[in-house]
């Protein structure tokens, strides 16, 4: 190749580059200029500081897993993650969708994938995270149990096949713990959770009572941290649901409405 050949396609290169550049300003303006660029690049900055790399890794793989409609979910925060569930309940169809530290809202953020598989049972375990402040924010009572009938309104209009079984918020012992919290803010949950079940037609099922002590602490032969559970609290938890687990499943329910339970969600402050 001569010289004038090599400056000739240089030049068509430098023509070409400063094309692109000017569509690409072009574009720019079209969608608002470098305002919508500042938008789109603090959009993905916002999303990646709000989701730890470990729930946005679980929560791949989840949506990447094989679905079943025998599947029986457990699904919730660490304390449902480290249950061996399939062993402990020797059932293979149950699937473990427990991620720590998860809150209601994160529950929310992944619920397509629960939904996709359209599950034979549900149990649900959330709630102590959004009152430790766990997700950022400590939430009240009253925001904790918004987000959750978000997530009970999901299922009842999108699983309408599906049993769901609302599980108690568990126990803790402040005098081992660091993750402090007060038990009567527990149980104040699980009244409300309760009248939730109750609201929307599904199984409340008390574990709380199962791995309390005479204290309604979290009794410390179920605990090394006063907030997780050792093999004997697992146990104890396995009594209280195996039965449900086992049960024949029929339940069909008509839909609700989501308007007011979404709108009044999306203009909380959480």
């Amino acid at each position: 190749m001569n010289k004038r050949s090599t400056i000739l396609l240089l030049f068509a290169s430098s023509i070409l580059n400063i094309l692109f550049f000017l569509l690409g300003i072009l574009f720019l303006i079209k969608k608002g200029g470098f305002q919508y660029l500042s938008k789109k690049v603090s959009r993905k900055r916002s999303e990646e500081e709000y989701y730890d790399p470990y729930y946005l890794h679980k929560k791949s793989q989840f949506e990447l897993l094989p679905k079943s409609d025998l599947d029986i979910i457990f699904l919730g925060d660490s304390l449902t993650e480290e249950g061996q569930w399939s062993e402990l309940l020797e059932n293979p169809n149950i699937k473990n969708r427990g991620i720590g530290g998860d809150t209601t809202d994160l529950i929310l953020n992944r619920l397509d994938t629960i939904l996709a598989s359209q599950p034979q049972k549900v149990f649900l375990m959330v709630g102590i995270n959004d009152l430790l402040g766990l997700g950022k924010t400590v939430k009240t009572i009253e925001q904790t149990i918004l987000v959750y009938s978000a997530i009970l309104t999901e299922f009842k209009n999108k699983l309408p096949n599906t049993k769901v079984f609302i599980q108690s918020v568990l126990p803790v012992n402040n005098k081992t713990t660091r993750y402090w919290q007060d038990n009567n803010n527990i149980l104040q949950l699980n009244l409300q959770l309760k009248n939730l079940a109750k609201e929307f037609s599904y199984e409340y099922i008390d574990v709380y009572s199962h791995l309390s002590d005479s204290e309604q602490k979290l009794d410390i032969c179920y605990t090394e941290d006063g907030l997780h559970l050792n093999g004997r609290g697992y146990l104890k938890w396995k009594q209280a649901v195996e039965g449900y687990v086992n049960a024949s499943c029929t339940n069909v329910s008509k839909n609700i409405s989501t308007g007011d339970v979404l709108t009044e969600y999306q203009g909380q402050s959480l």
